[in-house]
């Protein structure tokens, strides 16, 4: 999961010349895949919300639907729970995000990785698990089934190496799922709106008249405080964070975050505890934050510098406990201004 929290709404009424207002800002929220939404969006004064709420919560149905672990008959639920060898066919949605997801885990050597399930699911950050830190005997046990070759997507048919490969989904789907709203408003002729999910953000035009303000969140353990160390502005791109500070349980006081390293089958030992992407869609900005995380900070900066990629990371300062020091690319810089 990640945690950018929207910490800035613009809403701000717009008026001609004459003084009478033109539009408005609606607002839109309700619950999905185990997390909140909230929809920004400029309209005329006049316009009716009812249907477009309707069209909204039927969308996410479906992605829920396609890609929820949490749901127990949901498609990748089904393939998660079937066995080797016979494929499956999957819908458009499901096959369009694992396929990003395959690429982006070959573009970084297996770092970010959709089959990571198994190990998620051990340390007890999945549908059902009981936090706690597994013995190494049985981490072992679980690496075997994890690696994003044990699975083939042919054409929309997805088959898998033995049954114990598990998807998880979760680094992705949410940040398609705000794709997929943006996709909705546009359809219903809205240019200019702001929607998030569970913190990933995507915005489309501006405010009413001035560009969508987004907060990179405090990264601040265990703490809800919602105060911000950066407001970026941005317009029709996307942005998300991933970070240590919240999906997290202690064991003999050492923090395990939910962000699992493939090698060692256990949670990343890093410095980095946040992670903010910019990119032209959520669903790669949202996979890009998450891997990012998992590098740790040496690796995720020269990840981005190599690649050009807009982010922005925070990280302990070592010299100075309780301290953070920061990581932005000149990309970001240009994406944010």
């Amino acid at each position: 999961m990640k945690y950018i929290l929207i910490l800035l709404w613009i809403v701000l009424l717009g008026c001609n010349s004459g003084g009478h207002v033109l539009k408005k800002i609606i607002h839109i929220q309700g619950r999905t895949m185990g997390t909140t939404y909230n929809i920004k969006a400029v309209v005329h004064q006049d316009y009716i919300q009812t249907t477009l709420e309707e069209m909204i919560s039927k969308r996410l149905i479906e992605v829920n639907q396609a890609m929820s672990t949490y749901i127990k008959d949901s498609e990748i639920s089904k393939f998660n729970q079937s066995l080797a060898g016979a494929p499956m066919i999957i819908s458009a949605d499901f096959s369009y995000v694992l396929s990003h997801a395959l690429k982006v885990a070959k573009k970084t050597d297996g770092v970010f990785d959709p089959t990571i399930g198994p190990l998620v699911n051990l340390w007890g950050f999945g549908p059902e698990g009981e936090r706690k830190k597994p013995t190494k005997e049985q981490v072992e046990a679980v690496k075997k089934y994890v690696g994003y070759e044990k699975i083939t997507l042919d054409h929309g048919k997805l088959s898998k190496a033995s049954k114990e490969v598990y998807l998880d989904l979760s680094a992705s789907a949410k940040g398609f799922g705000v794709d997929a709203v943006i996709d909705v408003l546009k359809k219903n002729n809205i240019q200019n709106a702001m929607v998030e999910i569970g913190g990933e953000v995507r915005t489309m035009g501006e405010s009413l008249t001035r560009p969508w303000k987004i907060g990179v969140e405090k990264p601040v353990e265990g703490s809800f405080d919602q105060s911000v160390v950066k407001v970026v502005t941005i317009k029709d791109v996307a942005l998300a964070t991933s970070g240590s500070y919240r999906n997290f349980f202690k064991n003999e006081g050492k923090s395990y975050s939910h962000t699992i390293d493939y090698k060692s089958g256990a949670p990343v030992e890093t410095s980095l505890v946040s992670a903010s992407v910019i990119s032209d869609n959520c669903m790669d900005a949202d996979a890009y934050a998450t891997a990012l995380m998992a590098m740790g900070t040496e690796k995720a900066i020269e990840f981005s510098k190599k690649n050009k990629l807009k982010s922005y990371l925070i990280y302990s300062d070592p010299a100075n406990i309780g301290k953070f020091k920061f990581f932005e690319s000149e990309e970001f810089k240009k994406a944010s201004m």
